[in-house]
């Protein structure tokens, strides 16, 4: 962990443990950030006297332990608009992780930019109406939109136009600080949230395989806290294959998406993502099935491993649908990742994560709860313009 100097940071830290690990007692704070029981203190009074978090009294852990039990404060609250799966979501929360509003609205893959812009407007508009009827301040907003870079006006995989967006944000929400980011950013925060405090020994190499697919080189959020996106999903396997949501053809998501797996199962997709975790169970998957399965493993392995010799990564953690499988196809992951890697599996630690599969909105609340702790919770004074990540 590097060392912690400026205010900014310290807060940011002690902010981030909290959020990771749900609220601490004072001792477990100060150790887990790595600062002295008196400097906590002054921190804790900044950010209690500012409402950002909240003590109440619990039983002791221990025999003159302490009963003042520290967490992120309910009484403030973020927004996300995440779109995944088809779908836009709309959503208000906690700070401490309560969801407070969801509004799912419509928006298939190859929708033209008109109906993009009047469905996000819409979202928009919803978001600070439902605010604004409850007297509710929204402190930060955050927006995760699949292909997103801010080199580029609009994502190649959704019509949305980010210029637009950002003068919806400035009509409806003007002082409302907003950060505009590639999904696979919102994916790896929610992730690093449901890991809580445990740590991996440093950066890792995080793949979500789901409606659609994607990859980011993560830094410990006690650290500099960066999230880098890397297109694995749009890595062209096979020129002459199906036609991908992004324009190319044969890219791996055409061959291991949540879409892929559906028709590999014979199901629609909107049951399997209903399924989460419990899809292999659920469903009678044949001995074709099965063996078909497997080689789509293979292919994500093999794009994993050919990843990991541009980006010399030892953590790699998959979350997705192949999380649910049992071990044994999940090996051929492991096999094919080997095989690609210069060097094969040595010193490669891979580790499985839960389908986390129809959950939206926790990934775009969490990374809008991430956001305000990144400004070491400083609470909004002025209008902001929104920021591109």
């Amino acid at each position: 962990m590097r060392l912690i100097r400026s205010r900014h940071d310290t807060r940011s830290a002690v902010l981030g443990y909290l959020w990771c690990s749900g609220g601490s007692f004072r001792p477990d704070l100060a150790q887990g950030v790595a600062l002295t029981e008196a400097s906590i203190s002054r921190i804790i009074g900044d950010l209690k006297a500012e409402g950002v978090i909240q003590e109440t009294r619990r039983a002791v852990p221990y025999r003159g332990g302490p009963s003042q039990f520290i967490t992120l404060s309910n009484e403030i609250s973020v927004a996300a608009i995440e779109i995944s799966n088809n779908r836009l979501y709309s959503a208000i929360g906690t700070l401490a992780g309560e969801t407070l509003y969801v509004a799912p609205y419509e928006l298939p893959d190859g929708l033209g930019a008109a109906e993009v812009d009047a469905t996000v407007s819409r979202a928009v508009c919803d978001i600070a109406a439902w605010a604004t009827q409850r007297s509710i301040t929204l402190e930060q907003l955050a927006v995760s939109i699949p292909g997103y870079d801010p080199d580029l006006r609009a994502s190649p995989i959704v019509a949305l136009d980010a210029t637009r967006l950002a003068d919806a944000l400035q009509r409806e929400l003007p002082e409302t600080p907003a950060r505009l980011t590639n999904s696979m950013v919102a994916r790896a925060v929610g992730h690093r949230l449901q890991i809580g405090t445990g740590v991996l020994g440093g950066s890792y190499f995080f793949v979500f395989v789901g409606h659609g697919v994607g990859a980011a080189i993560v830094d410990e959020l006690a650290g500099s806290g960066d999230v880098e996106t890397c297109e694995i999903g749009h890595v062209v396997i096979d020129p002459a294959g199906g036609l991908c949501r992004c324009g190319h053809t044969g890219c791996l998501e055409t061959h291991v998406s949540t879409v892929a797996l559906a028709d590999i199962l014979a199901v629609q997709e909107s049951d399997l993502l209903s399924r989460g975790d419990c899809w292999p169970h659920d469903y009678r998957i044949s001995v074709q099935a099965r063996a078909e399965i497997r080689v789509r493993l293979g292919r994500l392995g093999l794009a994993i491993g050919n990843a990991l010799n541009l980006n010399r990564q030892r953590n790699v953690v998959i979350a997705g649908w192949p999380g649910a499988l049992p071990a044994e196809d999940r090996a051929v992951v492991m096999e094919a990742i080997g095989q690609s890697r210069l060097g094969g599996l040595q010193a490669v630690a891979l580790t499985f994560s839960n389908a986390s599969l129809g959950r939206e909105p926790v990934s775009g609340l969490a990374l809008a709860a991430f956001s305000f702790i990144r400004r070491s919770g400083e609470r909004r004074a002025q209008a902001r313009q929104p920021a591109s990540s």
